[in-house]
């Protein structure tokens, strides 16, 4: 994993020089579209790329993020790696240029979810009129108790679905022969009705031969925490599983289950009947922990797509390796398969990874994420070029 080891002194330098090149930017475009600097009013130049003139770029600009894309330097800087990023110790937050921090935050402002860079703006109700993010102080009213919270920190629906196909499109890729990665949007129900109809029609067509699906979803509408599971089915059967591990990120010292056991338990059962209760088995795995008492609650919505992810990934990677496990051995032996696979999170002995170690891990998969967003918007733009970032 790439550590994160840049200081603040260069990142402020490369900061400086990426506040030069967009002000640059800005005062060619002033030069040839002065009619739509509407914001400027009396303002002096200097005066006008410093409050209003990005903005008005945003407002009167078709796809602005991927007109400043084709500025090589700007494109450059959006794009760079995590280790030339210097990040807050204490919120994890990066530190941004102030012409950066207004792009991402203009950017989410305009409602197009492929301009949104996950995890680097706040929503509308935090920004300035300019697009800089506003003081604690100032958010609006009722919201000064919840400051920083999933809700209204990085995290918003454009973020979740960049993440999610993100994600998604790294497991589905295992499936293979009779494994089926299921990683789709939706709840966890939806999944298994789906599952079940596609067995229906496997049984009326003949098949023999196991079927093993790895399921990553949301719960329910009610509860949308995220979840793994492992389903095997045979085709003889379409009706009840051969065996179900369900995987959750809260896990408590057994036989105590995770807070959402009950949820697992009635999703499978509105689909299986309730006697399926007696075959699910837990396979859950204290990645939450590393969130103490004390950390910012939007912790939890950060990390836990990326550690559903690694659960979902090693159970399609055991299911590949070594199915004969997953059908005849021990949930201790799946348990400890499992955190072979799960190298981001666990060392080689299987003992779970650092807190801070962890809290690195995920803040680079976060910042990587915006980078995947921002290098997809740039493959458009460089379609017929020989740059990349």
């Amino acid at each position: 994993m790439q550590q994160l080891i840049c200081n603040r002194k260069t990142a402020e330098a490369a900061n400086d020089h990426f506040e030069s090149e967009v002000h640059g930017f800005l005062r060619n475009w002033i030069s040839q579209q002065e009619s739509e600097t509407l914001l400027r009013f009396d303002q002096s130049i200097d005066e006008y790329l410093s409050n209003n003139a990005l903005r008005d770029f945003f407002l009167h600009s078709g796809y602005p993020l991927t007109q400043l894309l084709q500025h090589s330097p700007i494109a450059s800087h959006l794009g760079r790696g995590a280790n030339e990023v210097y990040f807050d110790p204490t919120s994890g937050d990066p530190l941004f240029a102030p012409a950066e921090q207004r792009i991402y935050n203009l950017a989410h402002r305009i409602d197009m979810e492929r301009m949104h860079i996950p995890f680097r703006s706040v929503q509308p109700a935090k920004q300035t009129e300019a697009g800089d993010t506003a003081e604690v102080a100032t958010y609006p009213a009722g919201s000064e108790q919840i400051r920083y919270n999933s809700g209204n920190h990085f995290t918003s629906r454009p973020a979740n679905g960049h993440v999610f196909n993100e994600n998604s499109k790294r497991c589905i890729v295992k499936a293979a022969g009779n494994l089926n990665v299921v990683f789709e949007r939706g709840f966890l129900e939806d999944r298994l009705h789906d599952i079940k109809q596609r067995m229906l029609n496997l049984h009326e067509a003949g098949a023999q031969g196991y079927q093993y699906f790895v399921i990553c979803s949301r719960h329910s509408p009610k509860e949308g925490h995220f979840g793994a599971s492992l389903v095997i089915m045979d085709p003889s059967n379409p009706y009840f599983p051969v065996r179900v591990f369900v995987c959750d990120t809260l896990l408590k010292e057994l036989p105590h289950h995770p807070r959402w056991w009950n949820h697992f338990l009635s999703e499978y059962a509105n689909v299986f009947g309730d006697a399926i209760g007696e075959v699910i088995e837990d396979l859950s795995h204290p990645l939450q922990k590393v969130n103490v008492k004390g950390d910012h609650p939007y912790r939890h919505d950060w990390d836990c797509p990326y550690y559903v992810t690694s659960m979902t990934g090693a159970l399609a990677d055991i299911v590949l390796k070594n199915p004969d496990l997953v059908l005849n051995g021990s949930i201790r032996e799946v348990h400890h398969a499992m955190k072979i696979f799960m190298c981001d999170y666990y060392e080689a002995d299987q003992t779970i990874k650092d807190r801070e170690e962890i809290k690195c891990i995920n803040r680079l998969k976060r910042w990587n994420s915006g980078s995947e967003a921002i290098r997809d918007l740039l493959a458009d733009v460089t379609n017929e070029s020989s740059y990349q970032v």
